[in-house]
């Protein structure tokens, strides 16, 4: 996992805007897509996000527990 370093800087949304309109299309949509899950993510309780941390590393440790889309659709519209 990589290690984080933050850093912050004295600057002004127009600044930051003015960065952002120097971006290729695609690395502005990429951003503009960040910026939208962030403020979905950040309503997320903390309780909650670490239930799917958990969930992730226990199909990522063993895959042979997880069933694929049609089987799934199937127990949820059973329900």
């Amino acid at each position: 996992m990589s290690s984080v370093t933050e850093i912050s800087l004295p600057v002004t949304t127009s600044q930051i805007f003015e960065l952002a309109q120097q971006l290729q299309a695609k690395d502005k949509l990429e951003l503009l897509y960040l910026l939208e899950q962030e403020q979905y993510f950040d309503n997320i309780p903390e309780q909650h996000k670490n239930i799917v941390r958990e969930r992730v590393e226990k199909y990522s440790t063993h895959p042979e527990k997880l069933i694929d889309e049609k089987e799934a659709l199937k127990v949820i519209n059973a329900m």
